[in-house]
């Protein structure tokens, strides 16, 4: 029987392969203001008391909450036993539902209004699309996208109806239309044997069907101003090579005009990589050729109403590329083993520049734009700001595991050093401070004041630590989830 491996979004603790196909995702947030803080060897501090309280504990400068906040913000968690919401401190944390989020980047499931969320969830009797309330949990499925069964896959795993069912599973296969948000682009099978584009009307409850073609449709992203949706058109042909883990072909990419339905062609991609990395405004979006380590090249501009490209930089580069939403700034690693390459080292490519500013002289395993934090991770060497200021890891290099910073500047680092993992954290104009010798999971700051860190362990335990004093409390156990954001 063959074995399948499911494609999904990079998570630092995961390493997941689907941003290894499609290139990471941007959203839109803006990075806070200062300078970089150095960073200072300071002696091993005594570890906080860890304090048990109950979930309605707040931080001690401000009232506990008495309930959810009925209209957030909200924080949310997600994983494989399903998604919770809390207040910003972290108070009353409610499971939304026991539906699993493994795939998709949580960003890309919420509503610009933060009032709902949609995903696509598997089950026993097919594939769904679901619909969930924020903060009710109330549920309700929108469309049977699939009618085949798990027990049915496994029955024949290489057959024409499977292939049409990873297509749908396995790809980040929803998107909220920017803006109020009223159109849902998602990817379905309800009226033919692969995948294909739909719109959904979230107010009249209109499901429309936007392409038709001999490929799995997967991937769908809207253009900034809402007027277009990006795809491609991907096949699983043999062979395998082992498990399923993936399309082994690209036939293209195209975009659809939602005003008129007009599918328009975009240029060919060289590679079986989806190599998506950002819309760069609201009509051009950028991407590269290449299907791994020193083969990715050409990053390129297309403009999506006419598919002209235009080169952005001919260097090669490794294939996870992130761009931020503050000044356009792309960051990217290479290696000088690499034939073109700028060398060994983190790059900077600003708008306008050809020629990328080397910011550290070391390459990193993932780079990625961190929302929350609004701030680059070139894992596991640090932290870089939008215009390549480089925010130092708190111990040896190279020992970064998880990290947070908060729109008041305060830094939080999940260390792994002489294989033994801690928390670290470094208030501006203080020294750092150890609080808390277990190796995080996740982390973010409160979207509300920025004082309060939460933090989520490997085990699933649950804290939150409050300026001033940072004494982590102990607020219950969130069952592992593997994403943190936060919901407007």
């Amino acid at each position: 029987m063959i074995q399948r491996r499911t494609n999904m979004p990079k998570y630092r603790n995961s390493l997941v392969l689907f941003l290894f196909l499609i290139g990471p995702i941007s959203c839109k947030f803006s990075f806070l203001n200062g300078t970089a803080m150095p960073v200072t060897a300071t002696e091993p501090l005594a570890l906080a008391p860890v304090t048990e309280t109950p979930l309605v504990a707040g931080p001690a400068s401000a009232p506990a909450p008495t309930s959810l906040n009925p209209t957030g913000p909200y924080v949310m968690y997600a994983g494989s036993y399903g998604i919770w919401i809390s207040n910003p401190d972290g108070s009353f944390v409610t499971r939304l539902t026991d539906l699993a989020v493994e795939r998709d980047d949580l960003h890309r499931l919420i509503s610009p209004q933060g009032d709902r969320m949609m995903l696509i969830a598997v089950n026993d009797q097919g594939i769904d699309l679901v619909e969930i309330k924020i903060p009710s949990g109330e549920t309700k499925t929108i469309s049977r996208l699939y009618g085949m069964t798990p027990a049915e896959v496994a029955a024949d795993p290489k057959g024409a109806r499977a292939i049409t069912y990873y297509a749908l599973a396995d790809y980040q296969n929803v998107t909220w239309q920017p803006g109020e948000g009223r159109l849902l682009a998602f990817m379905g099978a309800m009226d033919g044997p692969t995948s294909d584009l739909y719109l959904y009307d979230t107010q009249s409850g209109e499901i429309v069907k936007l392409t038709d073609g001999p490929f799995q449709a997967v991937f769908p992203n809207w253009s900034p101003d809402g007027q277009y949706v990006l795809h491609y058109g991907v096949s699983y042909v043999e062979p395998f090579g082992g498990p399923i883990a993936g399309h082994t072909r690209l036939d293209g990419v195209w975009a659809v005009r939602v005003a008129d339905r007009q599918v328009i062609t975009q240029p060919t991609l060289q590679g079986t990589h989806l190599n998506f990395v950002d819309w760069q405004d609201a009509t051009h979006y950028i991407t590269y050729d290449g299907d791994g380590n020193c083969n990715s090249t050409n990053l390129r501009s297309v403009d999506v109403v006419t598919g002209q490209a235009t080169t952005l930089m001919n260097l090669s580069f490794d294939p996870e590329i992130a761009r931020s939403p503050e000044n356009g700034a792309l960051l990217f690693s290479s290696g000088a083993d690499c034939a073109n390459s700028p060398g060994d080292g983190v790059f900077l490519l600003l708008p306008g520049q050809t020629t990328p500013t080397r910011v550290f002289d070391r390459r990193a395993s993932m780079i990625y734009w961190m929302p929350e934090s609004r701030i680059f991770q070139a894992y596991p060497e640090g932290l870089f700001a939008s215009d390549g200021t480089y925010y130092g890891p708190p111990a040896q290099p190279g020992s970064l595991d998880e990290a947070a910073v908060s729109q008041r500047g305060y830094q939080a680092w999940g260390v792994i050093e002489n294989q033994q993992g801690r928390l670290d954290l470094r208030v501006p104009g203080r020294n750092w401070q150890t609080i808390l010798a277990q190796q995080p999971n996740l982390l973010t700051w409160d979207p509300a004041s920025g004082e309060t860190l939460l933090i989520v362990l490997t085990d699933g335990s649950f804290y939150a630590a409050a300026s001033p004093d940072f004494t982590p409390r102990r607020l219950g156990n969130l069952e592992n989830p593997s994403q943190v954001i936060w919901v407007p």
